[in-house]
Parts: structure tokens; C-alpha cells; sequence
């Protein structure tokens, strides 16, 4: 009875997340800075929805245009929408192949750090043992010397961590689309 219970929790779950899934997000940043988000676009305030973004939930993403309603009328004129070209939206001033490619450095330096440490660490174990049967002054040289050097690639891996912390958060600000951030 338990597992049919959960079993039944899970598949309603499941429902409920590819339900939300086929929704539209809606992104725009307030007067004091927070990020809002939301799939109705009627709950965006007035003054917003001319700077909001919208996350299709098809691949392309553009920024949302003022829909046409009693309150914005349409302008004749207007500028069309940016190129379907993901390439040429702005984003923060920058366009995907930016985004993407300092996403992709931050991230791939902390990889091959983090993938080298174990190696690194393994290397201090033995230089430790060593020290231990050997007292000589270049064993504890050596050890000195590797202990500072995963010292230095942890403080590295930390401030390459707040970096993309820090980008995320630039992103966020400026609306740029979940898939460039990848």
C-alpha cells in the first residue's frame, strides 16, 4: 500500500513538472534589484513589462515585447522583434557566443583543477610518509612546497567558484537565456 502511495506521489509529480515545463517564464529586474520571475505574464507590474524577458519554452528565447492590450496600444512603426538569430541578441551587452565562452572558461578551469587534485593530494600523502621515515630537509621541502601548491589551487577553485557565482548573477540581471549559461 506504502510503495503504491509513492508510486502514485511520483507519477503526479512528474505530471506536474512537464506541465511546467511547456510554460513561458517570465523574467524582470525592480527598482531594487531583485530578479522577479513568473509564468503569467498578467502578474507582471505595469511598469515592468516593457523590460521584462521571456524564456520560450520552445529552444529560441527573444525578449518579450508589450503585448497588445487596452493599456499599450500598438505603435505603427514599431521596430520588429530582434533577429531569431540567437547570435544577435544582446544580452548585458553581450552577445550568446560571449556568454557562452566565459561560462565555458570558468568552468572548465575548475574542472581540470579539481580533476588534478586527487593526484595532487595522493602525492602529498606520499611525500608525508617520507617525512615520516626520513627526516631529510628536501622531504620536508618537498612537502612544504606540494602542500602549498593544493593550497593555492583550492584558494583558485574558490575564487573561480564566486567568479561564476558572481557571472550568474550578472546574467541574471540582464535576463540572459538559461541554455546560454550552460
Amino acid at each position: 500500500m506504502r510503495n503504491m502511495r509513492i508510486l502514485y506521489l511520483a507519477m503526479l509529480a512528474l505530471f506536474v513538472v512537464s506541465a511546467a515545463a511547456d510554460a513561458d517564464t517570465y523574467q524582470w529586474l525592480d527598482e531594487k534589484g531583485v530578479v522577479n520571475f513568473t509564468d503569467d505574464p498578467d502578474n507582471i507590474p505595469k511598469k515592468y513589462r516593457k523590460k521584462a524577458k521571456v524564456t520560450r519554452s520552445t529552444e529560441r528565447e527573444k525578449s518579450l515585447q508589450p503585448r497588445p492590450s487596452e493599456d499599450t496600444p500598438r505603435q505603427a512603426g514599431a521596430e520588429a522583434a530582434p533577429s531569431t538569430s540567437p547570435s544577435k541578441v544582446l544580452y548585458g551587452g553581450h552577445d550568446q557566443a560571449w556568454w557562452k565562452a566565459r561560462y565555458s572558461a570558468l568552468r572548465g578551469e575548475i574542472k581540470s583543477i579539481q580533476d588534478n587534485l586527487p593526484g595532487k593530494k595522493q602525492e602529498l600523502d606520499e611525500l608525508r610518509r617520507k617525512l615520516r621515515i626520513y627526516t631529510y630537509t628536501r622531504n620536508r621541502i618537498a612537502y612544504q612546497a606540494k602542500l602549498a601548491e593544493i593550497q593555492k589551487d583550492e584558494d583558485r577553485i574558490k575564487t573561480l567558484t564566486e567568479q561564476l557565482a558572481s557571472l550568474d548573477a550578472e546574467a541574471g540581471v540582464a535576463g540572459v537565456p538559461f541554455d546560454w549559461r550552460q
